[in-house]
């Protein structure tokens, strides 16, 4: 009978976000290739934010620079209500049937920061990066069809990659980075309090804090087989975390369901393994004289190491496994950009996104995940010798993503999301 107190944690220590990327990922880290929807972004050194995509590109970078960007993130994830309901199937439940509440948008606008500072000492390249590769904040309210399951997702992340490069042939050039990553996490989400008795008790609450440090590296080549071909491959490691924290139930009342399963007021400590996901990305960037290129990419994200969290609990109570069933995504991009004069680069880009969320069962208000097309338009423009503006506006589209979502087998969410997100980029280039 332990699965009730099961019914807050299978889904509150779980990092879950938004529709950016894949998953929960962040891909906005540079605002001259957001222009391009990042096609052919380890291929694309325009400036230091390459090194997140392929720290060799640093090579192709000509004196000492700094870059600071601002993504600006704003969401719409319409979840609409068909049939939500609560099982009669476990003998302690005393009234099944539909699930009141209405339907929500939980999104909330984001702002993604990035800053990039690069340099050189003799034949090799350093850089230094901060930026954020996970982060989300999904806020429903608290009265809302799915608050069995979730009410607020507030995801945190900040990583720091030292990297260094360096040419191994003229058309050659390799490079390498350390990933220092931290990761900040609430979540809340009601308790039932009337499953065993027909009551009309107001709903308890459960608050999930937890953090942790993890460690990575990121790899990259970047072939020049000729002047104007440019081939980037680039892999960026795992970073494993081991999450600790609490959680905290309030407002519980006395019912015999949660009595029996020892679900009471108070703060326990709770921990977690999680690993967050490889990726490999294969760019290329074919120059069509000195004003046109085109650019194309593929990055495979290994969302598969996510499948399996295991939850482990300071109590005798038994470790959980959580559902989740994340399958490694595919993104594919296009892109081209044109310089209509030495100071002006215009850009355009496409893209398509698989979510790694394989089916409605493994859908959570979470994890509201779904395939999805991308439209981007950038502008480039040299307003000194030393200074440069990026701008970029990207449109994304998300399919219509049926759920049909359990953690407890009591509560059931059932219905669909409808999402689509509007990002608008800005980037400052300092040469010096």
């Amino acid at each position: 009978m332990r699965h009730f107190k099961h019914l807050a944690l299978i889904s509150m220590i779980l990092p879950f976000g938004q529709l950016q990327a894949s998953g929960f990922a962040l891909i906005e880290q540079s605002a001259s290739g957001q222009g391009l929807s990042y096609a052919g972004a380890a291929a694309n050194p325009e400036d230091a934010s390459v090194m997140w995509f392929n720290p060799a590109g640093l090579t192709q970078i000509k004196g000492d620079q700094i870059v600071g960007a601002l993504h600006v993130i704003s969401p719409k994830l319409a979840f609409s209500n068909e049939g939500s309901f609560q099982s009669q199937e476990i003998p302690i439940i005393g009234a099944g049937g539909p699930i009141d509440g209405a339907d929500d948008d939980g999104a909330q606008l984001g702002l993604v920061p990035n800053f990039f500072w690069k340099t050189s000492y003799g034949e090799i390249d350093f850089g230094f990066g901060l930026n954020v590769p996970y982060g989300s904040h999904l806020l429903y309210d608290e009265s809302w069809v799915g608050r069995y399951h979730a009410v607020e997702t507030d995801l945190k992340t900040v990583n720091l990659n030292p990297v260094m490069a360096t040419k191994i042939t003229s058309w050659l050039a390799f490079g390498a980075g350390l990933n220092v990553q931290y990761v900040d996490l609430i979540l809340t989400q009601a308790m039932n309090n009337n499953l065993s008795l027909e009551t009309d008790s107001a709903d308890g609450e459960a608050l999930a804090q937890a953090d942790s440090i993890g460690f990575g590296y990121n790899l990259g080549l970047l072939f020049t087989p000729t002047d104007s071909t440019t081939i980037g491959l680039a892999y960026r490691s795992k970073v494993n975390h081991s999450a600790e924290g609490e959680i905290t139930y309030s407002n519980i009342t006395d019912t015999l369901a949660y009595n029996t399963v020892n679900v009471e007021n108070g703060t326990f400590g709770v921990s977690s393994d999680v690993s967050l996901p490889a990726t490999t990305m294969l760019s290329v960037k074919q120059e069509i004289g000195d004003k046109f290129a085109l650019l194309a990419d593929a990055t495979l994200t290994e969302w598969s190491q996510f499948k399996e969290l295991v939850i482990e609990f300071d109590s005798e109570q038994d470790d959980l496994n959580s559902r989740q069933g994340f399958e490694d995504a595919w993104r594919y991009s296009i892109g081209a950009l044109y310089h209509s004069s030495p100071s002006l680069t215009w850009r355009t880009g496409f893209a398509i996104d698989h979510t790694p969320v394989p089916n409605a069962d493994s859908r959570s208000p979470r994890t509201p995940d779904s395939k999805r097309t991308w439209y981007s338009v950038g502008v480039g423009y040299q307003m000194t010798k030393s200074l440069k503006m990026d701008l970029a506006y990207s449109y994304l589209k998300g399919e219509k993503a049926p759920v049909n979502y359990t953690t407890d087998d009591v509560h059931f969410l059932i219905g669909d999301y409808e999402a689509e997100v509007d990002i608008f980029s800005g980037q400052l280039v300092w040469s010096y």
